[in-house]
């Protein structure tokens, strides 16, 4: 630490204590006195050139700058009231636990869903990954997954009709999954 920052940190264990006293006297809230302290101390260091020394202390000079940011804050929060008091009311306000619920259904489809898919067989699961999920179309998924056309079309049948089964009942469509032709996939 050098002298400089060594002096700083004298001058705040040595002041801090009355200063807050002196924001207290005038602020009455400890948040607001809290921040004139911290405020004080960084002109103390930003002026730490110009500070001035007042009969051999340092303390009338803080309490001047201690009022200055005191007015200064208070200022700021009647301003800043002022403003918040001038806005309108705000209109008819939607109730967040309409859409904590919606989230918590889709999350459970969700759910629902994911385990559907991952209860497939591991070669029925990517080809419903790659043609439904990422709508590659079943053309590209064979290329991809380097398998006859025939083979993609027939694990992509025998899935689909294992996901209706496993989500029969609920509200899932598998044809949810595909936007495009689900026969097809995308051409994409």
């Amino acid at each position: 630490m050098s002298g400089t920052e060594w002096a700083f940190v004298t001058i705040f264990d040595r002041y801090r204590v009355r200063v807050f006293r002196a924001a207290y006297r005038r602020t009455a809230d400890v948040s607001q006195s809290e921040e004139a302290v911290a405020i004080v101390f960084l002109e103390v260091w930003r002026l730490r050139k110009r500070v001035r020394i007042v009969d051999g202390s340092l303390l009338p000079w803080l309490i001047a700058v201690t009022t200055r940011v005191t007015s200064n804050l208070s200022r700021s929060q009647r301003r800043y009231a002022r403003m918040i008091a001038q806005l309108p009311p705000a209109l008819d306000q939607e109730d967040p636990s309409d859409d904590v619920g919606e989230r918590l259904d889709g999350q459970k489809r969700s759910r629902a869903l994911a385990d559907a898919i991952a209860s497939l067989a591991p070669g029925d699961r990517l080809v419903v990954e790659l043609c439904l999920m990422e709508e590659l179309s079943m053309a590209d998924a064979a290329a991809a997954l380097d398998l006859p056309l025939g083979t993609v079309k027939s694990r992509l049948h025998r899935a689909r009709r294992q996901l209706r089964t496993k989500l029969e009942g609920s509200d899932i469509s598998i044809q949810s999954l595909a936007p495009n032709n689900p026969e097809e996939g995308s051409t994409g």
